[in-house]
């Protein structure tokens, strides 16, 4: 083993990172610096060890802590008394059906 695989692991292509994420290979190749890769020319190369701390930062990112998302609760505004999500489009389904039934003819 030498001290480069020691340090950042097995070297691998685009191809063993898309069948290991389970995407398609473009898009490894898309995003090869999110996922800690390198661009030698036309050739991609990644190390394991890259790559899964490419992940637990992007998860660590992605997912608040529980402290975090108290404040994010705190900081949203209350929704009693509020007709909810919808209500505006029932109201215009009502005036709607009021509009075509000028004739009372659905009575």
């Amino acid at each position: 083993m030498t001290p480069l695989e020691k340090d950042l692991g097995k070297a691998l292509r685009a191809k063993d990172v898309a069948e290991y994420l389970g995407c398609n290979e473009k898009t490894v190749r898309d995003h090869y610096q999110e996922l800690g890769g390198m661009r030698l020319g036309r050739h991609y190369r990644f190390f394991e060890r890259r790559i899964i701390d490419a992940i637990q930062k992007r998860t660590e990112m992605d997912c608040p802590s529980a402290e975090e998302w108290a404040t994010i609760e705190q900081s949203m505004p209350d929704q009693e008394g509020s007709q909810g999500l919808g209500s505006r489009i029932e109201a215009k389904a009502g005036k709607r059906v009021e509009r075509e039934d000028r004739h009372d003819l659905l009575n």
